[in-house]
């Protein structure tokens, strides 16, 4: 598994444009690492340091042709969806800005374009945060056909073709806890810094390098403790150090991420994004092999869960299940234990009403 790795590890640096093309070695189990590459989100920036090889004259003949052929259709399929949500969503926002209504996106539509071909940038969805127009604008979407579900405190989903869109009341889960709304509050001060550029030719907003430096952060912690990550999450994280590597205030990031109890993962995180993509790490980094081996390996080799179609109840059980099981993260990656965790989300889904 350890060649396997550092293949995978190599192309997705070349893929990224992180590495400079030298020769490495291609004995691996071609079909066992792109079915690891997919399911880790990463498939079609290795097919790019693929094809930084094949232009070097490397020989690629170890990869059967079926296989290559696979690969490649299977991501023009990864670009042709990208290109249909894209346009979902320019739409919307187009929607929301004849309203006056600024529409500030989250994560995956607003990370794609840090990468060098943003459409290799997989997005399940699109997350948006419309400030204190939450309201409007699930009524807006409602006026215009589309379908609204509300029945999440967190977030609404909108339904476009092609695309389903998360419309945020809160960025992160709040319930049960005090510390949580006080950083909800601080994350929404952020998002906006005066210079917040349109993503493209869109009316989409992307948010600001420190809200990006602190929220990427948060939400792959939130994945990690309660379900697991994979290599893209990492890879988004890389994309966030290089890009704001020299606009974020990485002191004032530490003692956020102190002060929230993600400093730990965020050092880890970004040691891997090192590791793995091959970006310079733009702040000092502690050293700690143990923590990396151990988000690695979770990250690489976890056990997950049947993700076929699941009862609520199904979903919670196994929530529940993952936080017995990952217990060990909350010591090494958290500020708090599991069962304090826990107690926590079940009072605040019982009892907590004051949201803000």
């Amino acid at each position: 598994m350890e060649n396997t790795e550092i293949i995978l590890f190599n192309l997705i640096s070349l893929g990224l444009e992180e590495k400079e093309y030298r020769n490495i070695s291609l004995f691996v189990d071609w079909e066992f690492l792109w079915k690891k590459a997919s399911e880790q989100g990463v498939s079609a920036f290795c097919l790019d340091g693929l094809q930084l090889l094949d232009m070097n004259n490397s020989s690629l003949a170890t990869i059967h042709r079926q296989l290559k052929m696979q690969w490649i259709a299977s991501v023009v399929l990864q670009e042709q969806v990208y290109h249909t949500q894209r346009n979902a969503a320019k739409a919307l926002g187009e929607l929301y800005d004849r309203h006056k209504i600024n529409t500030y996106v989250l994560k995956g539509f607003s990370l794609s374009r840090l990468y060098p071909r943003p459409e290799h940038r997989p997005c399940a969805d699109m997350d948006c945060y419309l400030r204190d127009k939450y309201e409007d604008g699930n009524k807006i979407a409602k006026e215009n056909g589309l379908t609204v579900d509300c029945s999440y405190y967190k977030h609404s989903k909108i339904l476009l073709e092609g695309l389903t869109v998360e419309n945020h009341q809160y960025l992160l889960p709040v319930k049960g806890s005090s510390k949580a709304k006080r950083f909800e509050h601080e994350l929404r001060s952020w998002i906006e810094d005066g210079n917040n550029e349109y993503i493209g030719d869109s009316r989409l907003k992307a948010t600001s390098p420190f809200f990006d430096a602190v929220y990427v952060l948060a939400h792959a912690q939130e994945h990690f403790l309660n379900e697991g990550i994979i290599l893209r999450h990492i890879c988004d994280w890389a994309m966030v150090l290089k890009a704001h590597a020299d606009t974020v205030d990485w002191d004032e990031w530490k003692r956020v991420c102190k002060e929230y109890g993600m400093l730990s993962f965020g050092y880890t995180m970004s040691r891997l994004a090192n590791k793995v993509c091959g970006v310079t790490v733009p702040f000092d980094c502690p050293k700690d092999d143990e923590a990396d081996r151990r988000l690695l390996d979770d990250t690489l080799y976890r056990k997950v869960c049947n993700n076929g179609k699941r009862s609520k109840i199904q979903v919670r059980i196994n929530l529940v299940m993952n936080m017995f099981r990952n217990s060990w993260k909350y010591r090494m990656f958290a500020d708090t234990n599991f069962l304090m965790f826990c107690g926590r989300r079940v009072w605040g889904y019982l009892f907590d009403k004051d949201l803000d």
